[in-house]
Protein backbone atom coordinates (compact mmCIF):
# COMPACT_ATOMS: atom_id res chain seq x y z
CA UNK A 1 0.00 0.00 0.00
CA UNK A 2 1.04 3.38 -0.82
CA UNK A 3 0.78 6.40 1.79
CA UNK A 4 2.16 9.77 2.71
CA UNK A 5 2.19 10.05 6.55
CA UNK A 6 2.66 13.87 7.59
CA UNK A 7 4.56 15.58 10.20
CA UNK A 8 5.34 18.73 11.26
CA UNK A 9 8.35 21.26 11.44
CA UNK A 10 9.81 22.82 14.25
CA UNK A 11 12.78 25.30 13.05
CA UNK A 12 14.09 25.53 16.77
CA UNK A 13 16.77 23.42 16.75
CA UNK A 14 19.67 23.24 18.58
CA UNK A 15 21.83 20.19 16.36
CA UNK A 16 24.14 21.62 14.54
CA UNK A 17 26.42 19.35 12.04
CA UNK A 18 30.23 20.47 12.00
CA UNK A 19 31.08 22.16 8.05
CA UNK A 20 34.65 20.86 6.89
CA UNK A 21 36.82 23.11 5.02
CA UNK A 22 38.87 20.55 4.10
CA UNK A 23 38.41 18.58 0.88
CA UNK A 24 36.56 15.16 0.86
CA UNK A 25 38.36 12.42 -0.44
CA UNK A 26 37.71 8.96 -1.89
CA UNK A 27 39.88 7.47 1.05
CA UNK A 28 39.49 7.87 4.81
CA UNK A 29 39.50 11.27 6.24
CA UNK A 30 40.93 12.25 9.56
CA UNK A 31 39.24 15.32 9.66
CA UNK A 32 40.81 17.91 13.05
CA UNK A 33 39.24 20.46 14.45
CA UNK A 34 41.46 22.96 12.79
CA UNK A 35 39.18 21.72 9.36
CA UNK A 36 35.83 22.79 10.66
CA UNK A 37 35.10 26.00 9.04
CA UNK A 38 32.14 26.48 11.07
CA UNK A 39 28.76 24.69 12.02
CA UNK A 40 25.72 24.70 10.59
CA UNK A 41 21.82 24.33 11.08
CA UNK A 42 20.98 21.80 8.36
CA UNK A 43 17.49 23.88 8.68
CA UNK A 44 19.50 26.71 6.76
CA UNK A 45 19.56 24.06 3.36
CA UNK A 46 16.53 22.33 3.67
CA UNK A 47 13.78 25.15 4.85
CA UNK A 48 13.30 28.47 3.30
CA UNK A 49 9.87 29.30 4.51
CA UNK A 50 9.64 27.10 7.95
CA UNK A 51 6.20 28.63 8.86
CA UNK A 52 4.87 27.18 5.64
CA UNK A 53 6.77 23.77 5.85
CA UNK A 54 6.01 20.30 6.76
CA UNK A 55 7.63 16.58 5.97
CA UNK A 56 6.00 13.93 4.67
CA UNK A 57 7.25 10.25 4.79
CA UNK A 58 6.86 7.85 1.99
CA UNK A 59 5.49 4.65 2.00
CA UNK A 60 5.38 2.93 -0.77
CA UNK A 61 7.09 2.85 -4.35
CA UNK A 62 5.08 4.46 -6.97
CA UNK A 63 7.13 7.40 -7.72
CA UNK A 64 10.54 5.42 -7.69
CA UNK A 65 11.25 5.90 -11.25
CA UNK A 66 10.66 9.86 -10.32
CA UNK A 67 13.43 9.17 -7.47
CA UNK A 68 11.13 9.09 -4.29
CA UNK A 69 11.17 5.73 -3.16
CA UNK A 70 9.65 4.15 0.34
CA UNK A 71 11.28 5.36 3.45
CA UNK A 72 11.76 9.19 2.26
CA UNK A 73 11.25 12.25 3.44
CA UNK A 74 9.75 14.76 1.40
CA UNK A 75 10.16 18.30 2.51
CA UNK A 76 6.94 20.10 1.24
CA UNK A 77 6.40 24.03 1.32
CA UNK A 78 2.90 25.88 0.90
CA UNK A 79 4.14 29.35 0.12
CA UNK A 80 6.29 27.77 -3.13
CA UNK A 81 4.09 28.42 -6.16
CA UNK A 82 2.73 25.47 -7.95
CA UNK A 83 4.08 25.55 -11.47
CA UNK A 84 3.97 23.33 -14.27
CA UNK A 85 6.24 20.03 -13.72
CA UNK A 86 6.08 20.47 -10.06
CA UNK A 87 6.14 17.54 -7.88
CA UNK A 88 3.13 18.47 -5.09
CA UNK A 89 1.75 16.83 -2.69
CA UNK A 90 -2.33 16.88 -2.78
CA UNK A 91 -5.15 15.89 -0.99
CA UNK A 92 -8.02 13.63 -3.20
CA UNK A 93 -10.97 12.24 -2.14
CA UNK A 94 -10.10 11.91 1.55
CA UNK A 95 -6.57 10.73 0.46
CA UNK A 96 -2.54 11.77 0.67
CA UNK A 97 -0.80 11.85 -2.66
CA UNK A 98 2.17 12.61 -4.74
CA UNK A 99 1.14 13.88 -7.90
CA UNK A 100 3.00 15.64 -11.03
CA UNK A 101 1.49 19.39 -11.63
CA UNK A 102 0.63 20.19 -14.81
CA UNK A 103 -0.63 23.18 -16.69
CA UNK A 104 -1.56 22.82 -20.88
CA UNK A 105 -3.70 26.21 -22.59
CA UNK A 106 -4.76 26.92 -19.27
CA UNK A 107 -6.26 23.83 -17.70
CA UNK A 108 -4.58 22.46 -14.90
CA UNK A 109 -3.68 18.28 -14.35
CA UNK A 110 -2.43 16.29 -11.72
CA UNK A 111 -0.19 13.50 -13.20
CA UNK A 112 1.09 10.57 -11.31
CA UNK A 113 4.56 9.22 -12.59
CA UNK A 114 3.07 5.97 -13.66
CA UNK A 115 2.21 6.14 -17.70
CA UNK A 116 -0.36 3.63 -16.59
CA UNK A 117 -2.32 6.13 -15.35
CA UNK A 118 -3.73 9.07 -17.59
CA UNK A 119 -3.68 12.81 -15.84
CA UNK A 120 -6.85 13.45 -13.71
CA UNK A 121 -7.81 17.69 -15.04
CA UNK A 122 -8.81 19.11 -12.02
CA UNK A 123 -12.09 19.58 -12.53
CA UNK A 124 -15.13 21.62 -9.35
CA UNK A 125 -16.28 17.81 -8.65
CA UNK A 126 -12.60 16.91 -7.55
CA UNK A 127 -12.07 16.64 -4.12
CA UNK A 128 -8.63 18.40 -4.49
CA UNK A 129 -6.26 20.07 -2.06
CA UNK A 130 -3.13 21.13 -3.12
CA UNK A 131 -0.90 21.19 0.46
CA UNK A 132 2.30 22.57 -1.15
CA UNK A 133 5.51 21.65 -3.22
CA UNK A 134 8.00 18.87 -2.54
CA UNK A 135 11.19 21.14 -2.51
CA UNK A 136 13.45 18.79 -1.14
CA UNK A 137 13.37 14.82 -0.84
CA UNK A 138 15.81 12.94 1.75
CA UNK A 139 17.00 9.23 1.48
CA UNK A 140 19.17 6.82 2.56
CA UNK A 141 22.31 5.69 -0.10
Amino acid sequence: MNSLELMGYSPVSEAKVPFFSMSVYAGLPSPVESDIDRFVDLNEFLVEHPAATFFCKVNGDLFADAGVRDGDMLIVDSAVETRDGKMIIVEMNGELTIKIFRENNGEEFLQSYNKQFLPVKIEPYIEFVKLGVVTKIIHSI
